[in-house]
């Protein structure tokens, strides 16, 4: 079932997709979260760079065979009935054994890993399970072959209702360049769009969080060093209370004023641009409290010195990426916008909230 329509949300950002049976007469569940029973999930293998599907078509994967760079068959237009033509595996988590058939496509290649039956207590619950005992063996299958194993999406159908839900990743807005003169573009600035660039520029969940937070974090150190400077030219320093708007028009004002092409943001968009424990409060505050643990935790993995103590595998680590990179994203620009504004192509004042 294919969905081609303009993006909704945060462009460029994850969401999830659901298939809500109904019959006539019949009311759609006012939470999709899931009972307690029997579950079905899906992992689409693709290539990395090689997208299954067009930029702004998604689709349901019960009828998709996807690709990778390893091979567990010949052929379809070479393959005998003798040869094997699936790969089971059979992983246990939460005291239960969960077994995964890996499908190849029409080329022989492995293209999806599919868990047909298993108990979970909710949609969450069952992708979390399945990807915690499937992700160990894509880890070591990419260490040990020297490939890449991406997947590109996941879907969960309960078994009961055959509610479907699929994870997909709304693509950006096409733009055309702005109009009017170009800014003067400084060193300084520069040093920052670049990094902005990186993580835009970036699939992985991880690395995009680490870009946009440094930008968070280096711009305090910056405006530091330039009031100092300001200090000694006997110049006035500047002051900012950078707060995170805590209405709905607070929000849709600072939106405005960050990304001004776009007109209209939906319910969803504001919701996950926004969580609701982090409105009203300081940058700082919100910074110190959410987003650098999530920054230490990354960085022990990826940075600090000695043993490895924290694997990348973990759902949960992923998903709390995801929930914060759209906050993070635009808080980045938000004070970039305060810092550069010469550059931002206005002369303008700084976005405050909560006067």
């Amino acid at each position: 079932m294919p969905v081609s329509r303009k993006p909704w949300g945060v462009p460029g950002e994850e969401h999830q997709l659901w298939v809500v049976p109904l019959k006539a007469g019949q009311k759609p569940p006012e939470r999709l979260t899931g009972a307690p029973g029997k579950y079905k999930v899906q992992f689409l293998l693709s290539r990395p760079g090689y997208p299954l599907t067009a930029e702004r078509e998604h689709k349901f994967i019960d009828e998709i065979i996807g690709d990778s760079h390893l091979a567990i068959t010949k052929p379809l237009k070479v393959r005998k009935p003798e040869d094997a033509v699936v790969v089971v595996m059979q992983a246990t988590g939460h005291g239960q054994q969960i077994a995964f058939k890996g499908l190849p496509n029409d080329n022989g290649y492995l293209g999806k890993l599919v868990a047909e039956e298993f108990y979970a207590s909710s949609f969450q619950d069952a992708e979390t399970l399945a990807y915690q005992v499937i992700s160990p063996f894509l880890s070591a299958w990419s260490l040990h072959l020297d490939i890449p194993v991406h997947v590109e999406t996941i879907q969960v159908t309960d078994l009961q209702t055959h509610i479907s839900s699929l994870r997909v990743r709304t693509p950006p807005f096409e733009m055309t360049f702005a109009g009017g003169v170009t800014p003067m573009l400084t060193d300084d600035f520069c040093q920052y769009a670049s990094l902005y660039r990186e993580g835009m520029n970036s699939n992985s969940g991880f690395y995009r969080f680490l870009c946009f937070y440094k930008i968070i974090e280096s711009i305090p150190h910056r405006r530091s060093r330039t009031n100092e400077a300001a200090k000694q030219a006997g110049q006035q320093v500047r002051r900012f209370r950078e707060i995170v708007p805590s209405t709905t028009n607070e929000i849709l004002a600072l939106l405005k004023e960050v990304y001004p092409w776009r007109a209209q943001w939906d319910a969803l968009a504001l919701d996950q641009i926004v969580p609701a424990d982090v409105r009203g409060q300081k940058i700082g505050w919100v910074r110190e409290k959410h987003l650098n643990p999530l920054r230490v935790g990354i960085a022990h993995a990826l940075l600090k010195t000695g043993e490895i103590r924290i694997t990348l595998d973990k759902l949960e680590h992923i998903q709390q990426v995801n929930k914060w990179l759209p906050l993070c994203r635009v808080l980045a620009r938000m004070m970039l916008r305060n810092e550069f504004p010469t550059e931002f192509g206005l002369a303008m004042k700084p976005l405050i909230f909560g006067q």
